[in-house]
């Protein structure tokens, strides 16, 4: 797993990830999630490259959302593909991370 980071206009930081969110990619991540969800209010995760999502991952996303939440912010993942848009609904994440369509959609709803 590989996750590139960005700061957009209006203090947003975009996550940009590629590979699979298993246990070996959410392990990748976990530390480097938790010093966005620290640092900033407004995140954006693009999971357009993201080709597999197992519960670990979804993990990492929801307790980064709830870090971010806390702090009176937002995080939002956008272009999941149709299994992780799927496991996202079924397990009900979609109540705590928000999941939309694009990044502009992802931009409004963390703006």
């Amino acid at each position: 797993m590989q996750m590139d980071r960005q700061e957009l206009e209006g203090g947003i930081c975009k996550i940009t990830l590629n590979g699979s969110l298993d246990i070996e990619g959410a392990g990748a991540v976990e530390t480097p999630f938790n010093e966005v969800s620290e640092t900033y209010k407004k995140v954006i995760v693009d999971m357009t490259n993201v080709d597999f999502l197992a519960s670990i991952g979804i993990r990492v996303l929801v307790k980064s959302a709830k870090t971010i939440g806390g702090r009176g912010g937002r995080l939002a993942v956008y272009n999941p593909n149709d299994a992780a848009r799927s496991v996202l609904a079924s397990t009900g994440v979609d109540t705590i991370v928000f999941v939309e369509d694009d990044e502009a959609a992802a931009i409004d709803v963390v703006s």
